[in-house]
């Protein structure tokens, strides 16, 4: 039995959490080896309950910000893998110990870090300072997979940007896709707030389009609000519809997420004259996103970088027909199940959201392929995957 040092501490939001909720309480149940997880000093007691015989929670005192959490885990880390005498450590966060003297097996999660898309982006906003906080932390996101022993990407089209990126000697890497639980997804029963189900209209003639996003630059919203007028018009002309977009995040002016303003957007809302047509939920909380999917007609994915895309594989599994923006990694995980559009055209997404909402044959087509195409994401095989790359480090 290995020691194993589960590094989560980057795991604060979307994914991240995604991902704990699901895999720690599997390896809890694995007896193949000893794990150790180190999880954000906020969320330490919520994951407390997970633990068993074969896994324990540790919690750390790390300085908020990604800057203090890498200076720590480049100071503190291999204090921690000498005191428990781990064998092998799991880097969930991107960056790796650099020089570690155990193997290490890092996940490549963020596909920022190697989006030429999301540099220009920054530029093009003239935030400066933003775009060259990114360009080091892409400098040592690619020097950690040199350092690592094995990186893992949950796709195979991230994997293949990174190989392309690095040269004729990649280190060693594997695809562990990301899985999705039904049963768990939808285990909470209890209601959503009125606050929510109040701002949603469900008048017989209107149709709900969903997006699943905190607001962040790469999530394309912009071209997503463009498209809203063109929508509009053609869902009337053509079947007498109203369309209101719903979202999980509130744009306005002044509001930052996790450094990205969301000020440009609201102007371009206010713009557009389109406030009135989006419901603006904030955050909803994940255990109850189920019934929000299910209070919906159609779901939209516009980002333009993507490492896989958790919300696809909901929509899909909750019976939703998708559009979404024509990257690889979306084709990857969609497939056949959904429409495309190319990224930045808001006229073709509006064009393919229009399809998802009058043409009842197509949308009972990519249902049905989306619920088979959901039911392929296992986060059993996942762990059972992980575990295999941690025997093989210690083999």
């Amino acid at each position: 039995m290995a020691n194993v040092l589960l590094n989560a501490l980057a795991s604060t939001a979307g994914g991240g959490l995604t991902y704990l909720r699901n895999v720690l309480p599997r390896l809890s149940h694995s007896h193949e080896h000893q794990y150790y997880v180190l999880t954000p000093p906020e969320q330490s007691e919520n994951y407390r309950r997970l633990a068993g015989p074969c896994l324990k929670i540790e919690k750390v005192s790390v300085s908020s910000g990604t800057w203090a959490r890498i200076w720590w885990e480049q100071t503190r880390l291999r204090d921690f893998i000498e005191t428990w005498q781990i064998d092998v450590l799991v880097s969930l966060g991107n960056f790796a110990l650099l020089t570690s003297a155990i193997p290490q097996i890092l996940f490549n999660r963020n596909a920022l870090y190697f989006s030429p898309e999301f540099a220009r982006d920054l530029q093009a906003r003239g935030e400066y300072s933003a775009w060259l906080n990114h360009q080091v932390k892409s400098w040592l996101a690619r020097l950690s997979i040199k350092t690592a022993d094995i990186n893992v990407a949950p796709s195979a089209a991230l994997l293949n940007q990174l190989q392309a990126l690095l040269g004729s000697q990649p280190p060693q890497f594997a695809v562990l896709p990301f899985g999705f639980d039904q049963q768990q997804f939808t285990a909470d029963s209890q209601p959503l707030a009125a606050q929510i189900t109040d701002k949603l209209n469900f008048q017989p003639n209107c149709r709900r389009l969903l997006y699943v996003s905190h607001y962040n630059y790469f999530r394309n919203f912009e071209t997503l609000l463009r498209a809203l007028p063109e929508l509009k018009r053609t869902l009337r002309e053509r079947a007498g519809l109203q369309l209101q977009l719903v979202l999980t995040t509130e744009l306005k002016q002044g509001a930052i997420y996790g450094g990205y303003d969301a000020s440009a957007a609201s102007s371009l809302i206010d713009q557009l004259g389109v406030r009135a047509d989006i419901a603006m939920l904030g955050g909803v909380p994940y255990e109850q996103l189920h019934q929000l999917y299910q209070l919906c007609d159609a779901y939209v994915c516009p980002s333009y970088a993507e490492s896989f895309g958790h919300p696809l594989v909901e929509a899909m599994a909750s019976g939703l027909p998708v559009a979404t923006a024509d990257l690889p990694v979306h084709q990857e995980i969609c497939g056949t199940a959904a429409l495309y559009f190319d990224v930045f055209d808001a006229r073709a997404l509006a064009e393919q959201c229009t399809r998802l909402l009058t043409d009842i044959r197509l949308c009972a087509v990519l249902v049905e392929r989306g619920r088979r195409r959901a039911q392929e994401f296992s986060w059993d095989k996942h762990c059972q995957q992980l575990t295999a790359l941690i025997r093989d480090c210690v083999t």
